[in-house]
């Protein structure tokens, strides 16, 4: 009888103190700060819907960024051959290495396609690389255009 009144207490006192379910304190946050860059940043797939024509193309581009906690803010720069233009960026940052951030896609070096403004990118980093991905649906202004599907694809080394 006493060997039974003794489990019961016991089996309460694991109830009362949450049982065997122990709060795991969080990972820290890497610091992927600073500046990334490639000449080869961005690879853009296009498809255009009317007719199924696709191609790609490259530009060059930098991304700089700045953290806080887990929070990102920076901008991204494109360049040759595509037109130049930076865009705002905010997002964050996992403990996993993992990225997502909003920002803009560089405009084709040819045709009337605008950029991408708003573009939700998601990738991991590494202590020297960042690879992202976005998608995007543009609507090219002219003669034989229309929608769009733009895919961005960045692969940038951080600067020493």
């Amino acid at each position: 009888m006493k060997r039974s009144a003794s489990c019961s207490v016991l089996l309460l006192f694991l109830v009362a103190c949450g049982g065997d379910n122990p709060t795991q304190p969080s990972a820290p946050v890497p610091n992927v700060a600073g500046r990334y860059e490639a000449w080869n940043m961005w690879q853009v797939q296009f498809f255009r819907t009317n007719d199924g024509f696709t191609g790609s193309f490259y530009c060059a581009g930098s991304l700089t960024l700045a953290q806080s906690g887990n929070r990102l803010t920076g901008f991204a720069v494109v360049g040759e051959p595509c037109p130049p233009l930076s865009f705002d960026l905010s997002g964050a940052v996992t403990a996993d290495r993992g990225l997502s951030f909003t920002t803009g896609g560089p405009k084709p070096p040819e045709g009337q396609c605008p950029s991408a403004v708003g573009a939700s990118y998601g990738g991991v980093a590494t202590e020297t690389q960042i690879s992202l991905h976005a998608t995007a649906s543009l609507d090219c202004p002219g003669p034989g255009e229309g929608p769009h599907r733009f895919d961005y694809i960045i692969t940038a080394y951080k600067s020493s």
